[in-house]
């Protein structure tokens, strides 16, 4: 499996709390069957000029080794309701050296200016992926914003989390229904906690393909993120097997 959306670097947001936390994760992300993983810390604009994301990340990726396990850095971007919070250049700010970036939309609403900020990352080169969209309330609402995402080129990622149940009765309907109607790109596990991977992430692939079937269930949590990693030149491209 390859997760492309994890909390698992320690004390940097509200994901894993230590070293000791994150070994915790990455030993549950390993019977999970998981065998590479994008650490995906909410965007910091200090966190990320100051190095600190790039200590913990090379302290996390050496443990993940262990576990057989490819840690790849990535971020989730918040999309503010100013847009003056959002970073101007999203060079750096990628998944593991790709051309993909990862927002996160509010949980309430989608900010006006979302359009205009996925045209301004695609004429920087990037293509938006945008994280758990069953879980904000407007777009299960609003439909029509939904398709304008998609067919403006956004990738939709759903969590684990959703499927299950644990987001709420709404969430998992809705996840239900992008992944049924072919409109999500992938399952991530957006784990914060070890549980996140022991029972979150497994019961989650047990339903796709109680869903759609396990080659589709496959494609969800692992091959469309090997294929999406073709973005990168052929020289860089990174190993997912």
């Amino acid at each position: 499996m390859i997760d492309i959306h994890s909390h698992v670097l320690p004390g940097v947001d509200d994901g894993a709390s230590s070293l000791e936390a994150a070994k915790l994760m990455l030993a549950e992300a390993q019977k999970a069957g998981v065998r590479t993983i994008i650490a995906t810390p909410h965007y910091s604009r200090e966190l990320h000029e100051n190095g600190m994301i790039d200590q913990v990340f090379d302290a996390v990726r050496n443990e993940a080794l262990r576990f057989g396990i490819k840690l790849l850095k990535g971020y989730e971007v918040k999309i503010h309701h100013y847009p003056g919070r959002m970073p101007r250049d999203f060079s750096g700010l990628d998944l593991a050296g790709t051309k993909l970036i990862l927002l996160e939309l509010p949980l309430d609403s989608v900010p006006s200016y979302t359009p205009d900020l996925v045209y301004r990352v695609q004429l920087q080169g990037f293509v938006p992926i945008i994280a758990h969209p069953e879980r904000c309330r407007r777009l299960g609402r609003d439909r029509e914003m939904l398709e304008e995402l998609l067919d403006a080129g956004c990738l939709m990622q759903i969590d684990a989390a959703s499927i299950t149940g644990v987001n709420g009765g709404r969430a998992k309907r809705f996840a239900r229904k992008l992944i049924k109607k072919g409109k999500a790109s992938f399952v991530a596990s957006d784990a914060h906690r070890p549980y996140g991977y022991s029972v979150w992430y497994t019961k989650a692939y047990k339903k796709v393909v109680k869903w759609v079937g396990q080659d589709k269930a496959d494609d969800l949590f692992r091959n469309n993120a090997a294929d999406i990693f073709g973005y990168v030149d052929e020289g860089n491209a990174v190993d997912v097997s």
